[in-house]
């Protein structure tokens, strides 16, 4: 089986993400040379097939990495993330004529993402209303009420068996009886086997889900009309 330059710049990608994506979903840590070594490999196909680059290309690159680095900057992803986003630009900017895959990727991951942490924190936080028979954050007093409708949708109290979590309150520095909600804050960090939050299921957490595995799911589908071409 003869492959072209695009086919190769696909097995790259679904290659890179996928072990990316192993690495994400068992330890939210990915080591920043596969993306080094794969976008490397992207480049210098660039080089060797330099005559198919063109302008949109170009932009697409750059648009890419500006996407890539400003949800890192607002800590709506981690760097290998940002990483991850960048070195896709750079394997297969563009494909189908005009589409922006990594762009593309990003749009729907987040959207699916967002459902689905949507439906899944509603879910929690309704059970625990039926069980508690009260509103579930009664001990944030001085919160309005739309940062409560806002964390209804957003976080819950940790479960034991979740093991990727960002922490979601603090206390109330001037009133200690008091809680207050932090969302998406430099502050927060992804917190592994943290004994604090392993003993205390009263505390409201974020979910840190695997972007990269993501990712790579959306990926294949995107892509699955030039996967099935390889072998068909």
């Amino acid at each position: 089986m003869e492959l072209d330059i695009t086919q190769i710049r696909i097995i790259l990608l679904l290659v890179m993400l996928g072990i990316g994506g192993v690495y994400d979903l068992k330890t939210r840590k990915i080591p920043d040379v596969l993306w080094l070594i794969f976008g490397g490999m992207g480049a210098i196909l660039h080089i060797w097939d330099y005559h198919t680059v063109t302008p949109y290309h170009i932009i697409t690159i750059f648009t890419s990495v500006f996407v890539g680095v400003a949800i890192w900057r607002w800590k709506i992803a981690g760097m290998a993330d940002c990483f991850a986003i960048i070195a896709m630009a750079v394997i297969l900017p563009v494909h189908y004529e005009f589409v922006m895959m990594p762009i593309m990727v990003l749009v729907v991951v987040f959207f699916i993402m967002v459902i689905g942490m949507i439906l899944y924190n509603l879910s929690l936080n309704l059970a625990e209303m039926i069980r508690i028979k009260k509103w579930i954050f009664y001990d944030f007093k001085t919160e309005p009420i739309y940062k409560k409708a806002f964390a209804f949708l957003t976080i819950h109290k940790k479960r034991n068996h979740e093991k990727f979590v960002i922490s979601s309150e603090k206390n109330n520095s001037t009133q200690p009886c008091d809680k207050l909600f932090i969302f998406l804050s430099s502050k927060n960090k992804i917190t592994r086997d943290n004994q604090i939050l392993k003993s205390n299921n009263e505390m409201y957490v974020q979910n840190v889900p695997p972007l990269v595995t993501f990712m790579f799911g959306i990926a294949v589908f995107l892509l699955l009309p030039e996967i099935i071409s390889m072998f068909f």
